[in-house]
């Protein structure tokens, strides 16, 4: 038997999904969303070009597929950002730690950044977007913490050792909190990766100004750092 008829039988037996999806995000960092094409990524995956289909019914669905992909690597890189910041004397907020992550994801992935914030996902079915809800949860809850005054070791304990099991005010997140948060960080994002800040200008501090993320309570604002 060839190594192409064993990779086809491998990828029809559940690894050809995962295969797409990984040859799909490196697509779109050189091709851009409007480029890639599914049948091209079946024949780099040595399989029929009808093949993907059993696993996307159109090219919306896999790019919706990439996109969760991508919130699910966000939040793996949202979650371990917090690590770092524990056990040190005088440690960084976890907020801003996050808000650091957050941009550095961004920078490092613009093409698939850009596609998970596109208006493609509000289309998508319900199984396609649970990475993006946990990303938000996760945001959600280290603003909790940090509102509530919780040491900051101990809000990357909650965060780090427990992942998102949900907001503890009264088991809902503060969506203003939420949403100020993350319009900050996203639109610093988007004027960082789309090239929007005057070049004639000095180049801002991104690190520093990403780990700035304000945090709303009912005394108003504040920035993460107090």
């Amino acid at each position: 038997m060839s190594d192409t008829r064993s990779k086809k039988d491998t990828y029809h037996h559940g690894h050809l999904r995962e295969e797409l999806i990984r040859l799909g995000l490196e697509a779109l960092e050189r091709e851009g969303a409007e480029a890639l094409s599914l049948r091209a990524l079946a024949e780099s995956a040595g399989v029929s070009k009808t093949a993907p289909y059993r696993h996307f019914k159109d090219k919306d669905i896999f790019l919706g597929a990439l996109a969760d992909e991508g919130y699910r690597l966000l939040h793996e890189s949202l979650k371990s950002s917090v690590e770092p910041v524990r056990g040190r004397r005088r440690p960084e907020r976890p907020v801003s730690a996050m808000g650091r992550a957050y941009m550095a994801f961004a920078v490092a992935r613009p093409a698939l950044y850009r596609l998970m914030n596109s208006p493609l996902i509000c289309r998508m079915p319900d199984e396609l977007v649970g990475w993006a809800r946990k990303s938000l949860l996760l945001l959600a809850e280290t603003l909790e913490a940090d509102r509530a005054g919780s040491p900051e070791d101990t809000a990357a304990r909650r965060v780090g050792a427990k992942g998102t099991t949900g907001i503890r005010r009264a088991g809902h997140p503060d969506l203003d909190a939420t949403a100020a948060a993350w319009a900050y960080i996203h639109g610093l994002t988007l004027i960082r990766i789309d090239g929007l800040y005057p070049a004639d200008l000095p180049e801002p501090d991104w690190d520093r100004l990403a780990g700035v993320v304000p945090n709303i309570d009912s005394r108003g604002p504040r920035d993460a750092h107090g």
